[in-house]
């Protein structure tokens, strides 16, 4: 906590040696990367793993519907084992009938179904560079083991009709393993092999990324005064209580100092697209933008 309030602190006693309005930058994370009728928050996704009978890819399959389980559990704070997993044969699932739709939805009792189908996992290749990689202090052969795979996924909202997402996934798993000396390619394989499971399980962890937002750090502008009531606005966004600093800001966006009203303006369009207000972030980037005409009259 001591050096959370240096942090607080320093800044702030710069901004105290200030005659006029400063600005002072606020790093804040900011969601990205994610469509509307994906949000999965305040929800309980499950998921289906269809698969054909005797199909031999089936237990990747199922290694990536887990992956993509415990990515989703971990992003919406949900329990271990919380998102269901459903195995289904190809040749009972329609997912064109919306009937069938609903009767899947009723039946796993989840609002978003994510359907995992058509895995199809293709041969090892392995390659052998003649360069060596450098490692643990000595140089050491190398094999790279490739395994291409295509699967498709499609994502079900009992919202809305037919699927909201699709994608048709063609990629290519690689390994580079290292040795004092040449591996076969039968023994590259079989190294590689024994972790399929895994490594298909990260991969569905990987994938599982498109579901959830993302994050990014962006630095927010705001102006801060030589006056109590401003810096401790400025404390409070720093602290993220944008509420809190905002009950400030709205009583000097009155201020008859036009160039006061205006900074507090700006601030309030900054709270606002932070806090997701879109609408009032506008109308609070038009009052700023007024102010600084009529002020450079």
């Amino acid at each position: 906590m001591r050096n959370l309030l240096l942090m607080i602190t320093l800044p702030l006693l710069w901004i105290l040696t200030s005659c006029g309005p400063v600005t002072y930058t606020i790093p804040v994370e900011r969601r990205i990367g994610v469509d509307s009728d994906l949000n999965f928050h305040g929800t309980l996704p499950g998921i289906i793993s269809i698969v054909g009978r005797g199909d031999s890819d089936s237990t990747l399959q199922s290694a990536f519907s887990i992956g993509i389980a415990e990515r989703l559990e971990a992003d919406l704070g949900l329990d271990s084992g919380a998102v269901p997993i459903y195995c289904m044969y190809e040749d009972e699932v329609h997912l064109e009938d919306s009937v069938f739709l609903s009767y899947l939805h009723a039946a796993t009792g989840v609002d978003f179904l994510i359907a995992v189908d058509s895995m199809e996992v293709g041969e090892f290749t392995v390659a052998f560079p003649e360069e060596k990689a450098y490692s643990g202090g000595s140089f050491l052969q190398q094999s790279v083991v490739s395994l291409p795979y295509t699967l498709k996924v499609m994502v079900f909202s009992n919202q809305l009709p037919g699927p909201v997402e699709a994608w048709r996934d063609s990629d290519v798993l690689e390994w580079t393993l290292l040795a004092e000396t040449n591996l076969t390619r039968l023994r590259a394989v079989e190294k590689v092999d024994s972790e399929l499971d895994v490594s298909f399980r990260t991969v569905g962890g990987s994938f599982a990324e498109r579901f959830v937002p993302q994050w990014e750090t962006v630095n927010m502008m705001i102006y801060v005064y030589d006056d109590r009531n401003w810096t401790e606005a400025c404390r409070l966004a720093w602290l993220f209580e944008w509420d809190k600093a905002m009950e400030i800001w709205y009583d000097e966006a009155d201020s008859p100092d036009i160039r006061k009203a205006a900074c507090a303006a700006h601030n309030l369009s900054v709270a606002c697209e932070i806090l997701g207000l879109e609408e009032s972030a506008a109308i609070w980037k038009s009052r700023f933008e007024e102010l600084n005409e009529r002020k450079n009259k």
